[in-house]
């Protein structure tokens, strides 16, 4: 396994109070010096994961992390997916490509413009999107931290564990509750029924409605994609 002791936490911008925050509720993402690798590690005692969330269990840590293993696999010959260069299936480690950050810092850091730094981030968002999708998958982290832009200004995306296949959209919404934010639980519930999330409600609410990007392009996104 690649040595990550002297790799610093990631963490995103709060848009509007610009402070830092983590990244996500489930692993803790450590970047290299160097900023061109990133190490997810799934570690249920991280101080990172909000000092230890009580309703984060091993079981959850486990499911999560195999399904990004498995999504990394599924999609990894795709333009938009990141290189891999570390698994370490023991220790609940993946060592994926970085480059310096994700969309969350361009956008809300100091500096830097979407638009004119990455003209066709749309078109490139779009067909990820696409991809993912005509592949008979959803993903549901779309946020702009779950985004970079390569060395070659190509946008990747991360965050696989997100990813369910059409046949596979129904889960149990307890089974996965230890991760829900306060800011996402009305959107799960709203495509609950019986305790059952169908997160292909989901999926389309996220674009139709709930997330927003510069421009609001995901409805539009939406439609394409649906024709609807």
């Amino acid at each position: 396994m690649i040595d990550i002791s002297s790799w610093e936490y990631y963490y995103k911008i709060d848009p509007i109070y610009k402070s830092l925050g983590a990244s996500n509720m489930l692993y803790t993402p450590f970047v290299s010096p160097n900023k061109d690798m990133m190490c997810m590690s799934w570690d249920i005692n991280s101080p990172y994961q909000k000092n230890g969330d009580e309703r984060l269990t091993i079981e959850l840590m486990e499911f999560f992390f195999e399904r990004e293993v498995k999504h990394l696999d599924i999609f990894k010959d795709y333009p938009w997916a990141p290189k891999i260069y570390d698994i370490d299936i023991s220790n609940m480690k993946i060592v994926i490509e970085w480059n310096n950050g994700t969309v969350n810092d361009i956008l809300y850091g100091n500096g830097r413009d979407l638009d004119n730094d990455y003209p066709g981030w749309q078109e490139q968002m779009f067909c990820i999107l696409k991809d993912i999708v005509d592949a008979g998958y959803y993903k549901m982290a779309l946020y702009p931290h779950c985004f970079f832009f390569d060395q070659d200004n190509r946008m990747k995306t991360f965050d696989f564990y997100s990813c369910l296949s059409r046949e596979e959209r129904y889960l149990e919404k307890k089974k996965i509750a230890g991760m829900l934010g306060k800011q996402s639980a009305p959107r799960f519930d709203e495509a609950t029924t019986d305790g059952i999330v169908d997160f292909e409600i989901f999926f389309k609410r996220t674009l139709s409605t709930h997330l927003k990007w510069p421009g609001d392009p995901l409805p539009a996104f939406y439609k394409r994609i649906f024709n609807d």
